[in-house]
Order: structure tokens, then C-alpha cells, then sequence
């Protein structure tokens, strides 16, 4: 791939037709290259990995690309706890508020 637009440690970015691909050198292209559509996604999910870094605030789908990016098992494992709570936990309810109505029309 010629279109290598970052490298940081054995981490590299390519620009791609429909975003970008972190990929990590150490390992094999299949098992460890990940599709972001942002740069700045892709460049955070590097630094997160080096830095052994969870997010809380971030979907599965990042989540995993995480996974994919690292080669650390502890690192690895914990993403994987957080993707297991979340699914055990499920989506949570739309909140309604049952008052709001009545108390648009009181006024």
C-alpha cells in the first residue's frame, strides 16, 4: 500500500476509498488492520492502544477495532469485559416522561 499517510511505532494509516485503515505491522494484514471512516478516529485508536487505554464512551464497533489493532492479552481482555457488560446489560429504554404533556397544556 502506497497511500501511507501516518506511522507511529508499528502503527500506519492508510487513506482508502471510503476512509481510512489502521493497520499494525506486527501483525498479519487480516487480523490486524481495522476501517475507520475518520482520520482522527483512526490516529486516537492508535494512541489508545499504545497507551493501554478503555474508553468508556464508545461503541462496540470501536471497540473491536481496538482489539484488532492490539497485541497485548490483558488489554485485549478487558475490551472484551466491557463488549460483555454492555451486551448482558442490553439497550436501554427510551425515557418518557408521562407529565410532559399535561404540563405543555396547563399553560
Amino acid at each position: 500500500m502506497n497511500n501511507k499517510i501516518y506511522e507511529k511505532k508499528e502503527f500506519m494509516i492508510f487513506k482508502v476509498k471510503e476512509g481510512y485503515i489502521a493497520y499494525n505491522t506486527r501483525k498479519n494484514f487480516q487480523e490486524g488492520h481495522t476501517h475507520l471512516k475518520h482520520f482522527e478516529a483512526a490516529k486516537t485508536a492508535i494512541d489508545l492502544v499504545i497507551n493501554k487505554k478503555v474508553p468508556r464512551s464508545t461503541d462496540g464497533y470501536y471497540l473491536t477495532s481496538l482489539i484488532r489493532l492490539s497485541e497485548d492479552e490483558f488489554y485485549i481482555s478487558k475490551i472484551n469485559e466491557l463488549l460483555e457488560t454492555r451486551e448482558q446489560k442490553g439497550k436501554k429504554e427510551k425515557y418518557y416522561n408521562p407529565g410532559y404533556k399535561l404540563s405543555k397544556r396547563s399553560v
